[in-house]
């Protein structure tokens, strides 16, 4: 998991993960998008702050779960 940061800058300590958004929508032609994102909690702030994850188009329902599988499992503490 990764923070952008401006060239040169330090990536900020990362923040522990609150919960996912996972978004799986039907698309005209028989495709699906792809949609994740996490929330996770600033505690010096105490703010919540979305980040971004992945978001793609597919062809099938599997593929989708696929994706989900793929990113989820990045997530995954030693990961």
């Amino acid at each position: 998991m990764s923070l952008d940061t401006a060239a040169g800058a330090e990536a900020p300590a990362s923040f522990p993960i609150q919960f996912v958004n996972i978004e799986i929508t039907p698309l005209l032609g028989g495709e699906y998008s792809v949609v994740m994102q996490a929330t996770l909690l600033d505690e010096q702030e105490l703010e919540f702050v979305a980040e971004h994850l992945v978001s793609e188009r597919v062809g099938t329902l599997d593929q989708a779960l696929a994706v989900i599988r793929q990113n989820v499992a990045a997530l995954a503490p030693g990961a």
